[in-house]
């Protein structure tokens, strides 16, 4: 009589080998799918932010019944460079503005970083001076380097003309322009004054009703934009924001800037109150923030009044 014997041992051995193998796939596969979204995830991080070191233009057409259109005037605004160097000696960026061709040179304030050398606002003035006039308005971060004389003496050398709370009758291709600028308001903690800020914002403004002529304020920080409303400017043109640092969409105001915090109202682009348009550049720094800018490249804006 034959007995048969049935190996339980060896069927459990093989069941768990079977279910360790299952579990080992899924495992591998899970693993596999994390690190694919992973390397994803790196790549579009490098794409993106290595092509958002490539300077863009923004060009932005403003009719006005105040300059014919036979005699259009060309700006170029340029913003927050903060010591910024475009590989070597500048001239990635001075051989882009030579391109525009340029009327009118205006610069909205920190072309200078509060700290480190000076080296590439110097290389960039030193390229553009002799393009077309330049006018400049200080930023928070000339008067945070607690170094602002050396600051206008470097500018007064190449020419620029540097409008601080005042303004000038110019004359640009057969047009008069009305040219106003605004000194950044961190003046108060490093230069002493008499008067507050608004104070001293009145005093000049207070006659620009009576003036018939196309009227341009520079003004480094778009988030004072109730001030600027208050007199009878037809542009208005800031920096200061950083285009937000990092943009989701191309139409979206980014997701941080200085003094406006999270998702700010005004970062880069153009708004409208009412009769008054608002430029805001995006700036040219890679340098400042470290944080690196995301959907979000280095701007020179163009506007063309006709």
């Amino acid at each position: 009589m034959v007995i048969g014997f049935h190996n339980t041992e060896a069927v459990d051995r093989n069941w768990s080998a079977s279910i360790e193998n299952i579990y080992h796939s899924k495992y591998m596969k899970t693993q596999r799918k994390k690190y694919i979204t992973h390397v994803f995830i790196v790549f579009v991080f490098v794409f993106l932010t290595t092509a958002c070191k490539s300077i863009s233009t923004t060009t932005y057409r403003i009719e006005t019944p105040l300059i014919p259109e036979t005699n259009s005037i060309k700006i170029l605004l340029i913003s927050d460079l903060h010591n910024t160097i475009y590989k070597k000696d500048q001239t990635v960026l001075i051989n882009e503005i030579r391109d525009i061709q340029p009327d009118l040179i205006i610069m909205s304030g920190d072309i200078f970083h509060s700290t480190g050398p000076k080296t590439g606002a110097i290389l960039l003035l030193s390229g553009i001076s002799r393009i077309a006039p330049i006018y400049y308005v200080t930023g928070n971060h000339e008067y945070r380097s607690q170094d602002i004389q050396s600051i206008r003496d470097i500018l007064f050398s190449f020419g620029v003309i540097i409008l601080s709370d005042n303004y000038i009758i110019i004359e640009i291709n057969n047009n008069e322009i009305i040219l106003a600028g605004i000194e950044d308001p961190d003046r108060k903690f490093f230069e002493e004054s008499e008067f507050e800020h608004i104070d001293i914002i009145e005093n000049a403004f207070r006659e620009l009703d009576d003036l018939t002529s196309y009227k341009i304020l520079i003004a480094h920080r778009p988030e004072n934009i109730k001030i600027y409303k208050k007199y009878s400017f037809d542009l208005v043109l800031s920096g200061h924001a950083h285009g937000g640092q990092i943009r989701i969409r191309a139409n979206k105001n980014g997701l941080y800037s200085p003094n406006q915090g999270l998702f700010p109202k005004y970062s880069g682009g153009i708004y409208t109150h009412e009769n008054l348009a608002h430029i805001v550049s995006r700036g040219l720094s890679l340098n400042y923030p470290k944080f690196p800018r995301i959907n979000n490249p280095p701007e020179l804006v163009i506007i063309i009044l006709e």
